[in-house]
């Protein structure tokens, strides 16, 4: 193929992929906050209908990536008009402050994912 019919096909693909976002078929994007405390970094984000055991959390260097799946709830019927968003995401976030590796801890309660970093603390000496 030449490339001409590539990019059209890339182009294509893209636009599929636009639909099924807004139809609600495709991948979806949660809410969240960051939250700062003195010693710690939070984020929450809204994740309704998501088990904890598909969740995905990677942390790696300063970029944190958060991805799971809702499950189909297989109710019979044919779907005539649809508003709740695809059941796959993956949001990546940039930390928005330096904090401690390895020392995060997360909780999923009541739809909500809570995610609680440690600050990583400056030395001070003093003489």
């Amino acid at each position: 193929m030449d490339d001409l019919v590539l990019k059209r096909l890339g182009s294509l693909m893209k636009l599929r992929e636009d639909i099924e976002v807004l139809s609600g078929s495709g991948r979806w994007t949660p809410s969240s906050d960051w939250l700062e405390t003195d010693s710690h970094v939070i984020l929450v984000m809204d994740l309704p209908g998501i088990a904890p055991e598909s969740l995905e959390i990677q942390e790696e260097d300063e970029i944190l990536t958060v991805a799971g799946k809702r499950e189909d709830l297989e109710i019979p019927g044919v779907v005539f008009h649809q508003e709740r968003p695809g059941q796959e995401f993956v949001r990546e976030f940039q930390m928005p402050r330096d904090t401690t590796p390895g020392t995060a801890q997360a909780r999923l309660r009541n739809g909500v994912l809570i995610i609680s970093f440690e600050k990583s603390s400056k030395v001070i000496n003093a003489e």
